[in-house]
């Protein structure tokens, strides 16, 4: 599937599970909020998604970071 979407638009050359975590979890979150205003007209509150969004990145790239200053694979 396109050389796995470009290595999911790797930096280093391989796909990760921090961006692949991150774009399920933000096509998934696209899609609920287009249903809710869609629905209801209002536009919910964000804050917690776009939390759980950079979290579930941002642990994903700190254990990269950790495994390159570990030297282990």
């Amino acid at each position: 599937m396109a050389k796995f979407l470009q290595e999911l638009f790797s930096e280093s050359g391989q796909a990760s599970f921090a961006r692949l975590g991150a774009f399920i979890a933000l096509t998934f979150a696209c899609g609920w909020i287009t249903y809710l205003v869609l629905r209801t007209h209002i536009l919910p509150s964000l804050e917690g998604l776009t939390l759980f969004i950079g979290a579930l990145y941002g642990l994903g790239k700190a254990n990269e970071t950790l495994q390159r200053l570990f030297g282990s694979k």
